[in-house]
């Protein structure tokens, strides 16, 4: 992690306390944070309106309730739909479309666990209730194989909804569409990556038959290896669409494009398999790689030509740059393998991170993805194959005297950066973790700099500092996503974070983006929850917190941190 500067634990220590008297115990009354039962695997969503804030939370057991933001009192509950003998979960953030809630949910046999179906509803978000103009609707697909020999069915019982759904509008007269994305849990076979499209004007004007548009299938192979056994580990079928923050939708001069993560399993464009990228998709759920059919033609699966890949305008494909070192984690797992040998061996899936897109000078425009392999990959928004920069802000879990106490899967960055600046220039934030006690860890700031026209990251600080004895004892476990938050002064904004632990309390962090330095840690009544994006609202930040639901004091409305 060359490249990082540093503050010194004196320095941040002493800010902690001096941020203490302002922020007391940070609760909400009394110093007390604010609880609400339940587990959380969704981000909160707030609803902004003329009449006041709403707060929703999503429990797992298929709970919807709303609160009013600014006081926390309750406005409703509703309890998901499931047939007799079946419960209701939920997983994914849901999306609010004009005073409407898009829920994607699984049933399951209450006695075996089996998931049954998997179904979308939309809630009024005033009254608490199911919109009737919008019929539930049953996910349900059947697509080609590659060759053409046989059929790919949507499987609900090897599906599993954990990433956000997402929402894109063409025209300001329509409602637009929801896209639905499945991986698997436990990546158990036969599974696939799938998307669906939804567009919200059809189901309402010709009901629930009309509502699903389109349907992508990311790996079409039925040849998925030995049914009920995990894939994570090998190259086929997979590709499982399942990062917490979703797909992720862009304007575009015609409307928008999808950008789809796909995680572990087979990579093969000669048979439009698409595991381990980024897929620029259009609505429609339309994509075309837009690689060179010559230089692609005799497609290596395990080591594909730089020239091949870099040919892409609407894939990218995660490799080294040239001169960077070859994966090689402590294990000895990748001795002697590739690159994408070595990401299917420790089930590094690009796809577990969404990209932000980030404008810069001339024109550029690039999208920074994180890997589970501790690196961030910096491409081109415009031609998706041309690969600025790749740099690794966190080592491989694990040392020759260490064991990676969370298995090598688990990786070191489950994330979606959160973009802001500092003196002008861009700067990427994304919270990393290590189950080792070897290798720092923490949230890691990088600018993007454009140097004789082409984009470059460049270290800007990380926290802890990694020369600090809590470099290597914080951020071992999963952390949330970074919220930020306006100083209110000339200091601009303050980074937050929950830091998750495996037994003791969370622990929140604010940090300041101009120059990481630590302005408040506070402690959590639970453990903290993985991979949630917080939100901040008048002076508090909204986090689940494992178990529960955590709203704490954070600053003063209108009283700078100091």
């Amino acid at each position: 992690m060359s490249g990082a500067l540093r503050h010194g634990a004196a320095q941040a220590l002493l800010l902690f306390l001096a941020s203490v008297p302002l922020l007391g115990s940070a609760g909400c009354d009394g110093g007390s944070p604010t609880i609400i039962a339940g587990q959380f695997f969704a981000s909160p969503i707030l609803v902004e309106a003329q009449a006041g804030s709403t707060l929703i939370l999503a429990d797992e057991g298929g709970k919807l309730s709303a609160f009013e933001a600014k006081t926390t009192l309750p406005r409703w509950t509703l309890q998901l739909l499931a047939p007799p003998g079946q419960d209701a979960y939920l997983f994914a953030t849901p999306v609010a479309v004009d005073g409407r809630l898009v829920v994607s949910y699984h049933t399951q046999e209450s006695d075996s666990g089996v998931r049954k179906s998997h179904r979308v509803a939309v809630i009024d978000i005033a009254s608490g209730e199911f919109d009737e103009a919008f019929p539930e609707i049953e996910l349900t697909a059947r697509k080609p194989t590659s060759d053409g020999s046989g059929w790919v069915d949507f499987n609900p019982a090897t599906a599993f909804g954990r990433a956000a759904l997402a929402h894109g509008r063409i025209g300001p007269s329509s409602l637009g569409y929801v896209y639905a994305s499945f991986g698997n849990a436990g990546t158990i076979q036969p599974y696939h990556g799938w998307v669906f499209e939804i567009d919200l004007d059809r189901w309402k004007s010709a009901g629930a038959d009309a509502a699903i548009t389109s349907s992508l299938l990311v790996t079409p192979e039925t040849d998925c290896g030995v049914a009920g056994r995990s894939g994570a580990y090998e190259m086929i079928c997979g590709g499982g669409v399942w990062t917490p923050a979703g797909p992720q939708i862009f304007p575009t001069s015609d409307g928008f494009e999808l950008i789809v993560p796909t995680g572990n399993g087979q990579l093969d464009l000669g048979r439009r398999d698409y595991a381990n990228t980024l897929m620029r998709v259009k609505p429609g759920l339309r994509f075309d790689s837009g690689c060179d059919p010559q230089l692609c033609e005799e497609f290596d699966p395990i080591a594909p030509s730089e020239a091949c890949l870099a040919s892409c305008r609407n894939l990218f494909v995660p490799r080294l740059l040239p001169g960077d070192p070859p994966l090689r984690p402590a294990s000895g797992r990748c001795d002697g393998k590739t690159f994408l040998e070595c990401y299917a061996l420790l089930d590094a899936d690009l796809g577990s991170c969404a990209p932000i897109k980030v404008g810069l000078e001339e024109g550029l425009s690039v999208f920074v993805q994180p890997g589970k392999d501790g690196s961030v990959y910096l491409l081109d928004a415009d031609h998706m194959g041309t690969l600025y920069d790749r740099e690794t802000i966190v080592e491989f879990c694990g040392a020759p005297d260490d064991d990676c106490t969370g298995n090598q899967w688990r990786g070191m960055i489950v994330t979606q950066p959160t973009l802001t600046e500092a003196d002008g220039v861009p700067v990427v934030l994304v919270a990393t973790f290590n189950f080792d006690e070897t290798h720092p860890a923490g949230v890691v700031a990088l600018k993007i700099r454009v140097e004789n026209g082409v984009p470059r990251l460049e270290p800007f600080w990380q926290v802890p500092d990694v020369e600090s004895k809590e470099a290597v004892e914080r951020f071992r476990h999963y952390p949330s996503r970074i919220a930020l938050s306006d100083s209110g002064s000339d200091d601009g904004a303050t980074a937050w974070v929950v830091e998750g632990s495996r037994h003791e309390e969370g622990t929140i962090h604010g940090i300041r983006v101009r120059d990481g330095q630590v302005v408040a840690r506070i402690p959590m009544q639970g453990h903290g929850r993985k991979f949630v994006l917080p939100v901040i609202h008048d002076g508090r930040l909204f986090a689940p917190s494992n178990p529960d639901f955590e709203i704490h004091r954070i600053f003063d409305p209108g009283t700078p941190l100091e």
